[in-house]
């Protein structure tokens, strides 16, 4: 068991995770809203947003929305529930902020509060600026489970 556990398990830099899968995923929804015709296509959009067609259909009736513009996007993206719309729910939540806390970083990215008020403890800050996030993932580790 312990050999299972050891090659199963790892611990991996917050950073090493965003730069990976979170922010990959922030740019193709950025470019997709950029470069694609209006209205977009709801199997295109389910992709986009990690959810099933069937359940951003649903949402679609539950919202009243025919076809899918910009503005019904967000109001799509707000209501569902993969890890990708709930991230950027919250990001959203502090969109008028300038700069950032330990408690704000560990709501928004769903971060333990004390490994963040650690790496804010070691860059010796109290907050920061969106340039200046990876500073502080680079010193959060988080586990990570591999079959």
């Amino acid at each position: 068991m312990d050999k299972f556990s050891s090659e199963c398990i790892s611990l991996v830099s917050f950073d090493k995770i965003y730069s990976q899968n979170i922010r990959p995923k922030l740019e193709e929804i950025d470019i997709f809203l950029k470069s694609n015709t209006i209205p977009y296509a709801a199997s295109d959009v389910a992709k986009l947003l990690s959810v099933e067609t069937d359940d951003l259909l649903d949402a679609m009736s539950s919202l009243e929305i025919s076809t899918i513009d910009k503005i019904s996007f967000f109001s799509l993206l707000f209501s569902l529930p993969s890890y990708i719309c709930k991230l950027i729910k919250r990001q959203w939540q502090y969109g008028a902020e300038k700069v950032y806390d330990p408690q704000m970083i560990s709501h928004i990215y769903q971060l333990n509060i004390h490994k963040v008020k650690s790496a804010f403890d070691e860059l010796n800050v109290q907050y920061i600026n969106d340039n200046e996030l990876s500073l502080v993932f680079e010193r959060i580790y988080t586990t990570i489970f591999t079959m």
